[in-house]
């Protein structure tokens, strides 16, 4: 069998390996993306992500391309041509004491300082106005108008579908058992068929999947796995336009046009060992519940009628890693997203595919896997191996 060889091969079709495909067929190079499932399906993360479109909250490494992305979204629908049920009805942090609001402030004074002008501070009065119904304890909030939500499996499919309009060409259901090593060059892959695909570059973007691939050159990645957990409810009055959790909640809740309160923040599931699914933790749907419930009374008026979890690759600083590994030519990596990737997904796309044709990304200059030397081996293989028992990791 002739060995298959390509430009750019991207390993993942989730919704950043999708619109690194999309970025680098548009430029003309030949692409392949290989997809062990097929894309935007459970359980992967792009499946089951709550779809927030935010920029404030943002580690500073991550502004530059949460900026683009929040402009890029404005057009996306059009760009791709299809309904991403894309709103941008804002995002609202609310403060329950005046310990609360005090951090909340903070927060508003370094979101102004990372560049993000229209983050603000709400008084009670005016958070009511964005969002009637909230329980007595809200006193402020922090509030961006510019921040929405969109369907991630839509999105996801649709950027995998506009890659191939631009001649991206995807293999599903093809499994990548190890990278393929010429000296210190990443030219390709071995499939669990014993196939092998070359690429003048390849790009990991296969999340919580990315270990293994990973190890197969000797590479441990600082990544750990989370089965994050999402709720959704029966459909209600429309009560809420914007995202809104709180400083003291772990709490992502917004409503879907069609009336359901869809519920995230970073409670916990258990990945299955072989990361082809999972099992629910009843302590987190109730506290889950519990979270939103308590925050906006309405939600309490509905009942739970979907439950499930999306596995997220959870870096060790809490931001992805994305740019080219040192001392490993021809690989360049896209992961660990942390349970925020989706927002940035379609500057992660541009910014990866002109990183690999050699052009100046400063972006990805503090996301760069060069950092992955700032921690010891030990201190990786305790994080990779120590994933956190509690719930409330993650803040969506």
């Amino acid at each position: 069998m002739a060995t298959e060889t390509y430009e750019v091969l991207v390993i993942g079709s989730g919704v950043n390996g999708g619109f690194t495909a999309y970025q680098a067929a548009r430029q003309g190079r030949k692409v392949l993306v290989v997809e062990r499932a097929e894309p935007g399906v459970e359980p992967a993360a792009s499946w089951a992500s709550a779809g927030g479109v935010r920029r404030q909250g943002r580690d500073a490494a991550e502004v530059p391309l949460a900026i683009e992305a929040i402009e890029r979204w404005r057009t996306l629908e059009e760009e791709l041509d299809v309904d991403l049920s894309y709103r941008r009805d804002g995002n609202l942090k609310l403060a329950e004491s005046d310990a609360d609001a005090e951090t909340l402030a903070a927060f508003v004074r370094e979101q102004n300082a990372n560049g993000l002008a229209d983050v603000r501070m709400v008084d009670r009065a005016e958070a009511l106005e964005i969002v009637p119904g909230l329980n007595d304890r809200v006193i402020a909030g922090s509030y961006s108008a510019e921040d929405g939500h969109a369907n991630p499996p839509a999105t996801t499919r649709a950027a995998a579908r506009a890659a191939q309009r631009h001649g991206a060409m995807y293999r599903n259901g093809v499994r990548v058992s190890a990278l393929v090593l010429d000296g210190e060059r990443v030219i390709g892959v071995r499939t669990a068929d014993g196939e092998e695909i070359h690429a003048e570059e390849t790009v990991l973007a296969a999340g919580v999947w990315s270990q293994a691939i990973a190890g197969s050159i000797g590479l441990r990645l600082p990544i750990q796995t989370l089965a994050l957990q999402m709720l959704l409810s029966t459909p209600g009055p429309a009560v809420l336009k914007p995202v809104i959790g709180s400083v003291s909640r772990a709490l992502s809740l917004k409503q879907l046009p069609g009336g359901e309160f869809f519920l995230g923040g970073g409670w916990l599931g258990d990945a299955s060992d072989d990361l082809s699914g999972y099992t629910m933790r009843s302590e987190s749907v109730e506290g889950n519940w519990a979270a939103a419930t308590g925050l906006l009374p309405a939600v309490g008026e509905q009942r739970i009628t979907s439950k499930w979890c999306g596995l997220e690759a959870r870096a060790i600083d809490d931001i992805p890693f994305i740019g080219r590994v040192p001392g490993i030519d021809g690989l360049t990596l896209a992961l660990g997203f942390s349970g925020h990737g989706f927002a940035i997904s379609p500057a992660v796309g541009r910014a990866v595919a002109d990183l690999i044709a050699d052009n100046d990304v400063p972006e990805l200059d503090g996301l760069s896997p060069a950092r992955m030397s700032s921690w010891s081996a030990e201190e990786i293989e305790r994080f990779v191996k120590e994933p956190p028992a509690n719930t409330k990791v993650l803040a969506g």
